[in-house]
């Protein structure tokens, strides 16, 4: 015998969603978090005038499932903040001197009795780095590989079970943060100097996952170029090491590691990212790094040793969200988030891809 329910008649029945919401987890964007603390900014969240209406639950706030791990030493990743006052394209110029290695030796210097100093002059060296102000939009129509706006249908907005403009101003929050972020650990891929585990001369060595896994000796070493390099370190006398959690997973089977590295004080329990301090590192991970297939389709993770001043921060206009006046007559709400950002490297010298496989 069978009854007459939900189960069996279920055209008759609608199921009920519940105003609880669960958590997504999401990272913080370690990157973005210090590029914007930078500039003093964020991504405004004033309601547009379409969304004055909408009714609903109040939906998650753009922290609420992000993992949080923030460090003073981050503030100071970024040399110079850049307010631009001109549009997309224009560009600003900071000179830094250049030194020229020559020979120093007594016998070079010495000027004998009898000999007299050249008159023939020589030019004092100089550098420049340029940081260009570019307008960034999002989010982005993976389909058609262009820049597009969510769109929120004006009656819907007013009936939904959670606040339409608040599903979408997360989702917009997210995308801006995880732009700046992606860009930011691009940047630091290009460092300079690349230090990987000893036997992997390039990316394309490593034929399987884990041939090549992260230890202290390739964080000594990485360490070592940066001290070979004269990187300035933070104010607590440390630099920066942050790795994917794959590497820090093998750092915690690596015996070395393990014997010569120790819980900082200062932020063991703190900041659930904080791994551990060896040498005159603090290491953290970051789910956002960058994690590249070489020839052999093995992921080569690309982790960074990071000096002040290595970046350069710049913006035109604050971020913001922003809706499209083509909506319809009112009846649908289109935006998306604008940013005049200008993103770049103060010196590639002053970071050090570290990558291993």
């Amino acid at each position: 015998m069978s009854d007459t329910n939900q189960v069996s008649l279920p055209e008759n029945f609608f199921d009920v969603t519940s105003p609880l919401l669960l958590s997504q987890p999401r990272p913080q964007y370690l990157y973005a978090t210090a590029f914007l603390s930078a500039l003093g900014a964020s991504l405004g969240l004033e309601e547009p005038e379409q969304f004055q209406s909408s009714g609903g639950v109040p939906y998650a706030g753009p922290e609420r499932d992000r993992l949080i791990m923030s460090s003073p030493l981050m503030t100071g990743i970024h040399a110079a903040s850049v307010d631009f006052n001109g549009q997309p394209g224009t560009s600003v110029r900071f000179n830094r001197p250049r030194f020229t290695d020559t020979t120093y030796t007594e016998a070079s210097r010495e000027i004998g009795l009898n000999t007299t100093i050249s008159t023939q002059t020589i030019n004092a060296g100089s550098e420049q780095v340029s940081l260009t102000l570019k307008r960034l939009s999002g989010p982005y129509d993976q389909t058609n590989s262009r820049v597009a706006p969510y769109g929120i249908d004006q009656f819907s907005a007013s009936l939904g079970l959670h606040k339409l403009s608040d599903i979408v101003k997360l989702q917009l929050v997210d995308d801006f943060h995880k732009t700046i972020e992606t860009i930011q650990a691009t940047l630091f891929d290009s460092a300079a100097s690349v230090v990987r585990p000893a036997g992997m001369s390039a990316d394309n060595d490593a034929t399987v996952a884990g041939q090549f896994p992260m230890d202290y000796d390739t964080i000594n070493r990485a360490e070592l170029a940066a001290d070979e390099a004269n990187l300035p370190v933070f104010a607590d006398g440390y630099r920066a090491m942050v790795i994917t959690p794959a590497q820090a997973s093998q750092l915690k089977l690596d015996q070395d590691f393990m014997d010569l590295s120790e819980s900082h004080p200062a932020y063991n329990g703190l900041f659930p990212q904080y791994l551990r301090t060896v040498n005159r590192l603090h290491v953290f991970k970051s789910t956002s790094l960058n994690r590249v297939n070489n020839s052999s389709s093995v992921p080569v993770h690309r982790a960074h040793l990071l000096a002040p001043g290595a970046g350069l921060a710049g913006m035109g206009k604050a971020p913001r969200i922003a809706p499209s006046k083509d909506d319809n007559y009112g009846e649908t709400a289109k935006i998306v988030w604008i940013a005049y950002l200008a993103q770049g490297l103060a010196d590639n010298r002053f970071c050090v891809s570290v990558r291993t496989a």
